[in-house]
C-alpha cells in the first residue's frame, strides 16, 4: 500500500482536530498526540497553525481561540467550524474542476497523491449527481409574465408597480424590459427605468402590478447619468468581511472610498449596521442624517 503523503495526512489531522477539541476541552497535549498517532512536537505545530485559522475577516473575533501553553488544550470561538463544511453545487463543481487540473499537472510517479485526488473526485461526483437543482420561486403570475415577455419581444414599455426594499416604498415605474433572468432562487426583471434614467434590476416577487403603456421610444445603450444618484465618501476604519459584503465598492486595502447610491435611507441604515467600521465623510447632509439616527437609537437605551 502506498504511503500517504505527509501534507495530506497533516491537513486531514487539522480538519479533525477542531471538532475533536470542541468535545474534549482541557485534554493534555501528550494525550492528544497519542490519540492522533503523532508526536507532541507535530501536534504543537498543528495547534500553532490552527491559531491562525478561522472565518473570513481574520480579526480576533473570527479567528479560533486556543490555549495550550500549560500543556492542556482548550478551544473557543470554533463552533461554526466544528461541523464539516457543506459545499453547494457551484462550490463542489469548482473543487472538482480544480482537482482535475491538479491531477493533470502531477507526474505519474506521485501515485499516492493522484489516488487521493481520485478518491476526492469520486466523493464530489456523487454529491454533484445527487445535489438538487436550485428551484426558482414562483414569483410572477402567468398574466404578468405574459405581459413582460410580450414587451421584451416587441421592445415595448410597461408600467410596473414595485415594492422597493431599500426604502420600503411602493412606486410606479415606466420600464423598457430587456430580459427575465435568474440569480440564486430569485427571478429578476432587467430593464431601462425612465425615472432612474438607467438600467435597473427588479426582483420579480416584489412586482405588484404590470400594465402595458404607449411606446416611449426604445432607449439607446448608453446609460444616462442619474440625477437622483447620491455620491458619498466614506472612511474605512476596518475593511472586514461584513464591510466588503455591505459596500462591495470598498477595496480590501483602502482607507477611503467614493460610492454611488440611490437611496439616502438605505445608505444610512447600511453605514449604521457596520457599527463604526465605516464613517460617512460627505455629503454633510448624509453625515448629519446618520448622526441623528444613531443618536435617536442610543436614546432608546436610556
Amino acid at each position: 500500500m502506498a504511503k500517504k503523503d505527509p501534507g495530506l495526512a497533516r491537513t486531514a489531522r487539522l480538519l479533525d482536530l477542531v471538532p475533536y477539541l470542541t468535545t474534549h476541552q482541557g485534554i493534555a497535549i501528550a494525550d492528544l498526540a497519542k490519540t492522533f498517532n503523532t508526536t507532541v512536537k507535530e501536534i504543537t505545530d498543528d495547534l500553532n497553525t490552527l491559531w491562525m485559522c478561522g472565518l473570513p475577516g481574520y480579526t480576533p473575533l473570527e479567528l479560533i481561540d486556543l490555549e495550550f501553553e500549560s500543556g492542556f488544550v482548550s478551544i473557543r470561538n470554533a463552533e461554526t467550524l466544528a461541523a464539516p463544511r457543506a459545499l453547494d453545487r457551484a462550490e463542489a463543481l469548482s473543487v472538482f474542476m480544480g482537482l482535475d487540473l491538479l491531477s493533470a499537472e502531477l507526474s505519474n510517479s506521485n501515485e499516492s497523491l493522484t489516488s487521493e485526488i481520485a478518491n476526492l473526485q469520486d466523493q464530489l461526483r456523487t454529491q454533484l449527481i445527487s445535489a438538487p437543482q436550485v428551484q426558482i420561486e414562483a414569483s410572477l403570475n402567468s398574466e404578468f409574465r405574459a405581459l413582460i415577455l410580450r414587451a421584451i419581444r416587441r421592445r415595448g414599455w410597461l408600467e410596473i408597480t414595485y415594492h422597493s426594499a431599500a426604502n420600503d416604498q411602493v412606486t410606479k415605474r415606466n420600464v423598457a424590459p430587456y430580459e427575465l433572468s435568474q440569480s440564486g432562487s430569485h427571478e429578476y426583471l432587467q430593464g431601462y427605468c425612465s425615472s432612474a434614467k438607467s438600467i435597473r434590476n427588479f426582483r420579480a416577487d416584489r412586482i405588484v402590478d404590470v400594465i402595458e403603456i404607449a411606446d416611449q421610444g426604445w432607449p439607446n445603450n448608453q446609460v444616462v447619468e442619474n440625477e437622483d444618484a447620491i455620491r458619498y465618501e466614506v472612511k474605512v476604519h476596518a475593511a472586514s468581511r461584513q464591510v466588503l459584503e455591505v459596500l462591495p465598492q470598498v477595496a480590501a486595502n483602502s482607507s477611503t472610498a467614493t460610492i454611488q447610491g440611490f437611496s439616502a435611507p438605505w445608505i444610512s441604515r447600511a453605514i449604521l449596521s457596520l457599527a463604526g467600521q465605516v464613517e460617512a465623510l460627505t455629503p454633510k447632509e448624509l453625515r448629519a442624517a446618520i448622526h441623528a439616527r444613531a443618536k435617536a437609537a442610543l436614546e432608546n437605551y436610556h
